[in-house]
């Protein structure tokens, strides 16, 4: 698929980006998230783990939501969005944009079981003061004191899948 113009003028990105598989996949216990997975309580929002950027020894994965600017010192390009919402005139432009050039970016956190996990929120500030430099990598992440995700495998879960989500905002109690 070729570039969008966001892509070809802000991120500088000529052709297809390649898709390379995380390796989420040859882990077991999460297994299931390398597929498409359904978040319940949305209005059909989508998302896959498969790739994203996995990081065994950290058992960290990232993904940009909704895609974003990658590879500062190279050629330029963009990682593909790894995150889908329905079409709605809320959701078509601004957290499109912001998404974009701040690099919108979940981490997830397992615990060495890998039933578990911490999702921090992370991104380039600076787009909500309309300075945009989608080059900039991921510097700021989201206080838990403000939100906190977290995403626990269930009782009878195999193969990672299924996986329960829970928030926190202001402090409070998952």
């Amino acid at each position: 698929k070729a570039p969008s113009l966001l892509q070809k003028f802000c991120f500088c990105q000529s052709g297809p980006s390649e898709r390379k598989p995380s390796g989420i996949e040859t882990v077991p216990q999460l297994r299931g998230l390398a597929g498409v997975t359904v978040q319940a309580g949305t209005r059909g929002a989508l998302q896959t783990l498969k790739w994203a950027k996995w990081d065994a020894a950290k058992r960290q994965v990232d993904i940009k939501v909704f895609g974003g600017f990658t590879d500062c010192g190279g050629s330029g390009g963009s990682e593909l969005g790894l995150w889908s919402e329905p079409v709605e005139a809320q959701c078509c432009f601004l957290p499109q944009l912001f998404g974009r050039c701040g690099n919108s970016t979940y981490r997830f956190t397992f615990s060495e079981d890998y039933r578990r996990a911490d999702i921090a929120i992370m991104g380039n500030a600076l787009v909500f003061c309309c300075i945009c430099i989608p080059c900039l990598p991921v510097w700021c992440t989201v206080p838990k004191c403000c939100v906190a995700f977290e995403m626990v495998q269930n009782d009878d879960s195999t193969n990672g899948n299924p996986w329960s989500r829970n928030n926190s905002t202001c402090g409070s109690d998952f």
